[in-house]
């Protein structure tokens, strides 16, 4: 139960590593996130159906998200040159840089908890969270539906 608690309590500060609010809705953000990291250098970018798909969204939902991305042009749709019904989703140079602004806030944030905990303290929330991760790695179906990034 102390875990429980914990757990919930940490839940109130949720956007600690922000200092402001995000530039876009949330969920295009995590959208624009996931897609910046699954780009291949020489890919057209992501079929919406693969994006939902792997973040588990409905075909609409991930259309108003990709809509509202576009329209403040951090990502574009390319259409595919042997098959023009065939759409792509790829961060634009302006949503790249968002991201990587973003990940750089994020990252400042943990430094700031990593100091705070110290070197001693920092290194064993790092074991035990791996060590959480590969426990629920390791259950059937307990997976973010993500799949391999690019490369993996």
């Amino acid at each position: 139960m102390e875990l429980i608690e914990t757990l919930e309590g940490l839940r109130r500060y949720k956007g600690w590593y922000r200092g402001h609010a995000w530039p876009v809705r949330k969920n295009a953000m995590v959208l624009l996130m996931f897609l910046h990291h699954h780009q291949c250098p020489k890919s057209l970018g992501l079929q919406p159906s693969e994006l939902g798909d792997m973040l588990r969204l409905t075909r609409p939902t991930v259309t108003t998200l990709v809509n509202s991305l576009e329209e403040e042009g951090l990502v574009e749709r390319i259409n595919d040159d042997e098959d023009r019904r065939v759409v792509f989703v790829r961060p634009t140079n302006e949503g790249a840089a968002l991201v990587q602004r973003m990940k750089e806030e994020f990252a400042a944030r943990i430094r700031e908890i990593m100091d705070y905990l110290g070197e001693k303290d920092g290194k064993e929330l790092i074991r035990i969270t791996r060590k959480v991760r590969a426990f629920l790695e390791s259950q059937p179906d307990n997976t973010d539906g993500g799949g391999p990034s690019c490369g993996d």
